[in-house]
């Protein structure tokens, strides 16, 4: 038997040392982009004071919201404006839903990250934005510094945020703060009932996500949450910060009843909103006979999302969770009623007044089955819906909310506070100019969800 030997040559001291001649600028480069940045990042912590407060004297400060690339990102930005501030929304990447943000550093960024030179890249950009702005809203996994942790801003940032005497919010969207034990003891529905790869969606270990909560408190101006954030967050201002674009919207209502229910669904991950639930529903009752054409849609941008829902009769949003998504807000701003689990009227803006039918996985089939048997109802409830979001969603209602923050935590000088007082006031108005529609009470409301054991009974009753 012949064996075959390989021998890799070691590569001579010449070629290691020219290959060190080839790399040693880039490594200059690098170390002197380091160097740099740190020493900039100083400077702007020393001088963003003194700026900052000329800017608010004059009754104009800046507000930055980043750097997760959230639908609403840039609607939070201009709700901001509305209370006269000069506000951006700044990204270092996008998701396909969107890429509609005031600053998308996704370009220089991908360069300097080829080159790198990423975290020099972010500390000027940082460094800039210390001079500049005097608020900073970001969500609880990132900043504009890469952070060393998963899902956590860098504790580099929040110094440098601290010294320069910067105002900063803290916001949840839900896998930056959820946890397994927490989400677990909320009873039979919710997030952690069917995920399949703990920790790798959501924050998951308690102990360290409640540090890390603690931390935060102590290092900025709020913590802020809404819905089921509410239950890892639980010191956070509740405060409402889904906007929505209303002039994005054209109120398309469901139509006299004929043909199939047409019910659309646009979970990002089905596991987290019940999806099985509704489909495993959805067969039973086409078993049963039921005309019911479903569609669902993933992964695309969100004007597709849109489309699908201006074609159907009613949007499923989520079942497990225990809160409606920004899917269910955008279905309402549509004229579509929606399905969703809620699990307390706290959770809700104006709850008396929402229309969403409220079901669990278990009360789905006794829901849709009303649905079917009451079409003729589906309009108005969607015309409340479109109402609903009106009064309570749209980005002139989320400012006077944010500006309540603002007058509660921010220490502003009292020429914003009075301007902010008066937009606060106009946005009452507006509101209390929008009528709400008549009779489109169902049995489902989040308000006066009937008793599980009731619902087999009702699901043949009308309104």
């Amino acid at each position: 038997m012949l064996t075959t030997w390989s021998i890799a040559r070691s590569p001579g001291r010449g070629a290691i040392v020219r290959h060190k001649l080839r790399t040693l600028p880039r490594k200059l480069l690098s170390l002197a982009a380091k160097l740099l940045s740190i020493v900039i990042l100083k400077l702007a912590i020393c001088i963003a004071p003194a700026v900052g407060a000329v800017r608010l004297r004059c009754g104009r400060p800046r507000t930055l919201w980043g750097v997760t690339p959230i639908l609403t990102l840039q609607l939070k930005a201009r709700a901001d404006r509305a209370l006269g501030f000069r506000s951006i929304s700044l990204v270092y990447v996008t998701y396909v839903v969107t890429s509609r943000f005031d600053l998308n550093l996704q370009q220089p960024y991908v360069l300097a990250l080829k080159s790198g030179l990423g975290l020099a890249f972010q500390r000027l950009v940082l460094a800039w934005a210390l001079v500049r702005y005097d608020v900073f809203h970001f969500f609880a996994d990132r900043g504009l510094l890469e952070s060393t942790e998963r899902l956590q801003i860098n504790s580099e940032e929040l110094a440098a945020l601290r010294r320069a005497r910067k105002r900063v919010y803290i916001y949840a969207y839900g896998a930056d703060v959820r946890t397994r034990l927490a989400t677990l003891a909320l009873g039979r529905w919710n997030f952690c009932v069917d995920c399949t790869e703990p920790p790798k969606y959501c924050t998951c270990h308690d102990a360290d996500a409640q540090r890390y909560v603690s931390e935060l408190s102590k290092s900025v101006t709020a913590l802020v949450s809404l819905g089921d954030m509410l239950a890892y967050m639980p010191a956070a201002k509740h405060i409402n910060y889904w906007p929505l674009d209303m002039d994005r919207f054209n109120a398309v209502f469901p139509e006299t009843p004929s043909g199939p229910l047409r019910i659309a669904h646009a979970p990002n991950h089905t596991h987290f909103k019940g999806s099985k639930y509704l489909e495993r529903t959805i067969d039973r009752l086409k078993v049963q006979g039921y005309d019911i054409e479903y569609c669902k849609i993933q992964g695309v941008p969100n004007s597709e999302v849109l489309a699908l829902f201006a074609k159907s009769d009613i949007v499923a949003d989520q079942f497990i969770g225990g809160a409606y998504g920004y899917t269910a807000l955008e279905a309402m701003a549509l004229g579509k009623p929606v399905l969703s689990f809620v699990r307390s009227p706290d959770l809700v803006e104006a709850p008396e007044e929402c229309p969403i039918i409220n079901a669990t996985p278990d009360e789905l089939e006794q829901a849709v089955l009303w649905v079917i048997r009451n079409r003729d109802s589906l309009r108005k409830i969607g015309e409340q819906g479109r109402r609903y979001v009106e009064r309570w969603h749209g980005i002139s209602a989320i400012a006077a909310r944010l500006g309540q923050l603002y007058r509660d935590t921010a220490n502003f000088p009292p020429h914003v506070v009075d301007r902010i007082r008066s937009q606060q006031e106009q946005e009452e108005a507006r509101r209390n100019s929008i009528p709400l529609v008549r009779n489109w009470q169902h049995p489902f409301q989040i308000a006066r969800q009937p008793a599980s054991e009731g619902l087999s009974a009702l699901a043949g009753t009308t309104p």
